[in-house]
C-alpha cells in the first residue's frame, strides 16, 4: 500500500520585521515545532518524503488575478514592513494595518506552499502516495481570488484542487474540508460557484471571531448551490466528539448524496439548505462527550469524494520566479 507522503523544506525564510519577531504569531516555529513532535512520535521514518517545488504562474492563475501575482511578485523588492490585507481592484492596494508582513522572501515562500500542496496532490494522483501532508507556511485559505489577508498570500488549497481539476489532474470534482478555528473565506469565496467542488468548513463563529463570515446560512450559489456547508460553532471547547459528529451526520451525508459536478443539481443541494434552515446556531453535540480521538482525523486541509486526501499546514522555501506559464513579474 502506498505510504502517506510529508511536503517539508525546514529553512526559516518569510519572517516578520525584527521589531515583532519576537510577538508576531506567524514564524517558522509554527511548522518546525510540528516536525519535531512527529520526530519525537517516530512517525517520520513511516512518511515518503516529496519534494517541495514552487506553484507556476499558469497554477497560481487559476485561482487568483494577474493582478494579484504581480502585487505578490513586486513585495521581492519592497521594503520589508507590517501591513494590513491587499486587494486588488479599482481603488484597491494595501491598507493599514499589522497583520501581515512581507519581506524578500515572501513570494517564493507562497508558492513553495502552494507548490508543495500541489506537489503531495500529483503524488496521490498517480498513485505513488496514499495521502499526504504539506507541513508549510505562509498558509493561505484566507487569500481570494484578488486579496491577500490573514497572513495568506495564495491560496494553496485552492490552486491544488484547481491543479486536480484539471485536465492533467483528470477529476470530475473535489471536496475542501477545512477545520481550522477561522472560517477559510477565501477558498470560499473562490468555490462558491464552482459545481465541482464541496466546501466543507468547521470553525468558531459570532462575537467577533475573526474573520466574521461562514454563516450557516452561506451554501453557494448558482449551480454550486449547496456545495458550501458551514458548521459556526459559536462558544469555545469543541473538541474530537463534535467534530465527529458534524463529519458523520453532515459530511459524509452530503459528500455522499452530491453527484458528479457533471450531472444538473437536482435536489441534493437541499440538504446543505435544509442543515443552514433548521440551524441556524448550531450545537453539535456527540453521544458520548467523552468518544476518544479517531484515526478518521488525518492531518488533512482537504480531502474527499474521488479526491486525493492532502493536506496543507505553513510554508515552503526555494528562490527564483514563476516557473513556466508565462507572465512577466515587474519585480
Amino acid at each position: 500500500m502506498p505510504a502517506i507522503g510529508l511536503v517539508y523544506d525546514g529553512h526559516a525564510q518569510h519572517l516578520p520585521p525584527a521589531s515583532a519577531r519576537a510577538t508576531h504569531i506567524e514564524t517558522p516555529e509554527r511548522v518546525s515545532v510540528i516536525y519535531r513532535a512527529l520526530g519525537k512520535a517516530r512517525l517520520l521514518d513511516r512518511l515518503t518524503r516529496v519534494a517541495p517545488r514552487e506553484a507556476t504562474r499558469a497554477e497560481a492563475e487559476a485561482v487568483h488575478t494577474a493582478e494579484h501575482l504581480d502585487a505578490l511578485e513586486a513585495l521581492a523588492d519592497a521594503e520589508p514592513s507590517l501591513r494590513g490585507a491587499w486587494r486588488g481592484g479599482a481603488g484597491g492596494g494595501w491598507s493599514l494595518g499589522r497583520d501581515m508582513f512581507h519581506d524578500a522572501q515572501t513570494a517564493c515562500a507562497a508558492r513553495r506552499a502552494a507548490g508543495g500542496v500541489v506537489a503531495l496532490t500529483e503524488g496521490v494522483l498517480r498513485g505513488e502516495i496514499s495521502s499526504g501532508f504539506a507541513l508549510v507556511r505562509p498558509p493561505g485559505h484566507h487569500a481570494c481570488e484578488d486579496r491577500m489577508a490573514g497572513f495568506c498570500f495564495l491560496n494553496s488549497v485552492a490552486v491544488a484542487a484547481r491543479a486536480a481539476l484539471s485536465p492533467r489532474g483528470g477529476l470530475r470534482r473535489v471536496l475542501v474540508v477545512d477545520w481550522d478555528v477561522h472560517h477559510g473565506d477565501g477558498t470560499q469565496a473562490i468555490f462558491e460557484e464552482d459545481p465541482a467542488v464541496l466546501f466543507f468548513s468547521l470553525h468558531r463563529f459570532g462575537r467577533g471571531f475573526f474573520p466574521g463570515t461562514g454563516a450557516a446560512s452561506c451554501v453557494g450559489g448558482g449551480a454550486a448551490a449547496g456545495r458550501t456547508v458551514n458548521v459556526p460553532f459559536r462558544r469555545e471547547g469543541m473538541g474530537d466528539a463534535e467534530y465527529l459528529a458534524a463529519f458523520d451526520a453532515l459530511l459524509l451525508p452530503i459528500a455522499r448524496a452530491l453527484p458528479s459536478s457533471s450531472s444538473p443539481p437536482r435536489a441534493h443541494p437541499r440538504l446543505a439548505r435544509d442543515w443552514a434552515e433548521s440551524r441556524r446556531e448550531p450545537s453539535i453535540r456527540s453521544s458520548s462527550s467523552s468518544r476518544p480521538a479517531s484515526t478518521r482525523r488525518e492531518a488533512t486541509g482537504w480531502a474527499g469524494w474521488t479526491s486525493p486526501r492532502v493536506g496543507s499546514r505553513g510554508w515552503r522555501r526555494g528562490c527564483g520566479r514563476w516557473r513556466g506559464g508565462g507572465g512577466s513579474s515587474p519585480s
